[in-house]
């Protein structure tokens, strides 16, 4: 059972139980109620219970919203301490107290970032707190390898207890960590990204600390070659993980959604590093917020971390004094964010997991419940930022950050609209739109499918000149046939026979018989006077049929005999960029560049090669050239947006003292501002820029 499975699993209970039931609704309204469960602490750290509508404030994307009601769930028994007495009374009645409804509790032992000592403590303490601590009427589920164990919620503490037992180690995180130490060895994952993205200096340190480790290896073979090898390779598994992880979250935030009543998700993990996937990130906190669940995630290195932050995000439930120098521990970032942002907490430098589980059941235990009646009533899957703040000075306030705008899930039950409610005033608003303003298919069950985010790394490529890989497109085909018959017509063919090898393979080639093609032209390209247009043509052919390194010679025959042709400096970009020869690509188009220097398209596409090789700066100054040469060309602009965007996400970190990303301003002002520039000028990627403006907003 995959990750799609985990969705319809939560929204089936075992079909002997009732569904938890919800807590009652307080108000009335025809209008679409967005709800978001806030926690208010103050100075002492223990939860404030006394406030009402006039103390809160929120906002959606910087708008002032209409708050409706408020609902305090499962206050403490014991009375707490009164606040200072600066504290002014409220001004109105104090929010209902309505006792703590059933829970759904998940589990999620992330094994493609836990080593077997991590998985074994956190594991002892998930079977101990199931034992001791959970509670009657709740449910619960244990999810590990992106599935459910025995697929489905339960709960049955004994049940729960042996699914939580049965955890087992699959071992990848343990084998890249082995992988790292071996000769040449890599210091962590950050490097093996950075190395495999074109870092020349982290090459060369690598390199060079390969060679005091292992003189002797060093003298005997090149090491250079073997160290970006292995980076490349460590950094698809890395990449590849972190994606996993990404997806349970993502996937598990949908099943959730349909739940009524609050969840919390304790995410147990070693963290995950992040290498361009900062979005995916935000796309999987958005569907987790969307849902109403808190995350809280667990550092499985315990005191282990290697970081001198010792804090416990908003929450002093444990602490450790560690020495050493502040740095950042990058690992942390995508967890941290995933607590935060979902209104939760993270906790790191703690060995006591038990206790951390305790002061979690405490924390999803009390809490308010605020509705506003959201200003925009339509689902566009945008993420939507929201800010919580009350007016009682001195407190504390965490709530989620922002949710996708789907349909939102419900923390309260909503009591049914009267019959003679208006009939322009639904009780929720329909699900999102199908068709071409719908941002993601409707999976199984009505829930929508997660939106595929922007592509950081995938920009459009100026080689439209070679379209062997996309020959479905009518206007690229003509612009195939346009540069054969240019060919054709400034240099002839001297066997002018309809059945020479040449016609014969050019008419293959037009019919999508590539193999046929190939065999004819190559036949024909044999000859001493074959003319320039074979050649190109049987480049063609070659790249088709992913021969990119037969391709490029023929092209730099054309190159040679046929210089004043732009065309192939694009082709042979494209088949050096395949062939990961990025220093040759850009050693042709930089000709290019010197022959048309005023050409946009020439160094639209300096700056795709450069961004391959991480060289984000540089790209920079690329598409700036290309704006400025070619001010009307739209793809300039979005091409050098989506780079500053890139560069932003690279340069972030997550500040969790702070307790939000930091970095990178100006980068994001002008990425704003040049997907602004794209969608005055117009083009085919409107849509991926309107969803990059959206990501750009997300703070």
């Amino acid at each position: 059972m995959g990750l799609w499975s985990i969705v319809a699993l939560l929204a089936i209970c075992d079909p002997q139980q009732a569904p938890p039931p919800a807590a009652p609704q307080t108000f009335r309204s025809g209008a679409l109620i967005v709800e978001v469960d806030v926690r208010v602490l103050g100075k002492d750290g223990r939860f404030v219970t006394d406030l009402g509508v006039p103390e809160f404030a929120i906002t959606e994307d910087g708008v002032p919203q209409k708050v409706q009601s408020v609902v305090l769930i499962g206050a403490p028994a014991a009375p707490l301490a009164p606040l200072a007495p600066l504290a002014p009374a409220p001004s109105a009645p104090s929010a209902p107290l309505v006792p703590r409804p059933p829970q759904t509790w998940l589990f999620v032992f992330d094994t493609y970032h836990l080593t077997a000592g991590g998985l074994a403590r956190t594991r002892d303490a998930v079977v101990k707190f199931v034992a001791d601590r959970f509670r009657e009427g709740d449910l619960g589920g244990i999810v590990v390898d992106g599935k459910m164990v025995n697929n489905r919620l339960t709960s049955a503490r004994e049940e729960l207890k042996i699914a939580a037992a049965s955890v087992k180690m699959p071992g990848e995180l343990r084998s890249r960590q082995l992988e790292l130490r071996e000769w040449p060895r890599l210091q962590d994952d950050e490097e093996a990204w950075s190395i495999s993205t074109g870092d020349q200096q982290a090459l060369k340190s690598a390199t060079a600390r390969a060679c005091i480790e292992d003189p002797d290896q060093c003298r005997r073979v090149p090491v250079e070659p073997q160290v970006l090898e292995k980076a490349r390779r460590l950094a698809a598994g890395i990449r590849t993980a972190t994606s996993l992880t990404l997806n349970v979250v993502a996937v598990l935030s949908q099943g959730l959604a349909r739940l009524t009543g609050p969840k919390t998700v304790v995410f147990l993990s070693e963290g995950f590093f992040l290498s361009d996937q900062e979005l995916d990130l935000r796309q999987a906190v958005g569907m987790a917020a969307r849902a109403g669940a808190h995350f809280y995630t667990i550092d499985a290195r315990g005191l282990n971390t290697g970081s001198a932050s010792s804090d416990i995000i908003d929450q002093p439930v444990a602490s450790a004094v560690v020495a050493g120098q502040q740095k950042f521990d990058t690992r942390s970032d995508g967890t941290n964010s995933l607590a935060v942002d979902t209104g939760g907490f993270a906790i790191r430098n703690e060995n006591n997991f038990g206790r951390a589980l305790d002061e979690i059941q405490r924390d999803a235990g009390t809490y308010y419940v605020v509705g506003y009646a959201a200003a925009k009533e339509t689902f566009d899957g945008k993420y939507r930022a929201i800010s919580v703040k009350v007016s009682r000075p001195g407190v504390k306030v965490r709530a989620r950050r922002g949710y996708l705008a789907f349909e939102p899930a419900a923390l309260l039950k909503p009591i049914s609209r009267p019959a003679t409610a208006p009939s322009d005033a639904p009780a929720a608003a329909a699900s999102p739109k199908r068709g071409s303003e719908a941002t993601g298919a409707e999976a199984d069950h009505g829930v929508p499918a997660l939106p595929i985010p922007p592509v950081l790394i995938a920009l459009p490529e100026a080689g439209t000149h070679v379209p062997a890989a996309r020959m479905s497109e009518p206007s690229v085909r003509v612009r195939v046939d346009r540069n054969v018959m240019s060919l054709k017509s400034t240099f002839g063919e001297t066997a002018s026979a309809r059945n020479s090898p040449a016609e014969v393979g050019w008419a293959a080639y037009e019919k999508g018989d590539v193999e046929t093609a190939a065999r004819h032209l190559a036949e024909a390209a044999k000859a001493s006077d074959a003319r320039p247009w074979v050649l190109y043509a049987l480049g063609l052919a070659h790249f088709a049929l992913r021969n990119y390194h037969d391709a490029a010679q023929s092209w730099e025959r054309v190159r040679r005999e046929v210089p004043e042709f732009e065309p192939i400096y694009f082709s042979l970009a494209d088949a050096y960029g395949l062939q990961r020869d990025e220093g040759a690509a850009i050693k042709v188009l930089r000709e290019a560049e010197q022959r048309w220097p005023a050409d946009a398209e020439v160094s639209d596409a300096v700056g795709v090669i450069q961004v391959r090789r991480g060289a984000l700066d540089a790209a920079i100054d690329s598409f700036e050239r290309a704006t400025k040469v070619g001010p009307d060309d739209a793809l300039g602009y979005f091409n050098l947006a989506r780079t500053l965007q890139m560069r932003l996400l690279k340069s972030q970190r997550y500040d969790p003292q702070m307790q939000k990303w930091i970095g990178g301003n100006e980068d994001r002002r002008r990425a704003v501002a040049n997907f602004q520039k794209y969608l005055s000028l117009g083009g085919p990627y409107e849509r991926q820029a309107q969803e990059a403006l959206a990501s750009l907003a997300w703070k």
